[in-house]
């Protein structure tokens, strides 16, 4: 028997900025099964060229569209939200929840593309499908996800920790 996860990591990116081929690898899924995909400069082209819109970089005003978003859907949702960080390209976020952590992530990427949209920042396609889904089980693991979320990114951005973190 499992014990329910303290938290989800959860990682995604914006539309565009990671993709096949690229050289800082990437995951694909093979038959149901993640496959690393190695770098790959005629595959990362490929993968370019079939893109819908430009590759999806946000500026300090979408980035804090994103980061209210995320603080608003935990608090109405009545998820605890340990931390989340939203850089240019991706978003890491920590939550607890007790719904399936697919459709946790998938509605706050809807969420986040609503708000948007409703700014002003009309782009056809914010996201990437899928994302990083990760379980946390010790406190341990929890401080050490939550410092890697807000101080292991590089440059500090839009971040939020929660007070419970020590």
């Amino acid at each position: 028997m499992h014990n329910k996860p303290l938290a989800y990591f959860i990682t995604f990116t914006t539309y565009g900025t990671w993709l096949h081929g690229d050289p800082r690898k990437s995951v694909m899924q093979k038959d149901g099964m993640p496959k690393i995909v190695e770098p790959n400069l005629s595959l990362h082209k490929q993968t370019l060229d079939k893109l819908k819109n430009q590759p999806v970089y946000f500026d300090i005003a979408q980035r804090r569209i994103v980061l209210d978003t995320i603080i608003n859907h935990c608090r109405i949702k009545q998820r605890k939200l340990w931390a989340v960080h939203v850089r240019t390209n991706h978003v890491h976020l920590l939550l607890r929840s007790e719904g399936k952590v697919e459709l946790v992530m998938e509605g706050i990427k809807s969420w986040a593309t609503r708000n948007l949209r409703k700014a002003g920042h009309n782009i056809p396609k914010v996201w990437t499908t899928g994302g990083s889904k990760k379980y946390v089980f010790t406190h341990e693991k929890l401080k050490e996800k939550i410092h890697y979320v807000i101080y292991e990114q590089g440059e500090m951005m839009q971040y939020y920790v929660s007070e419970d973190y020590h």
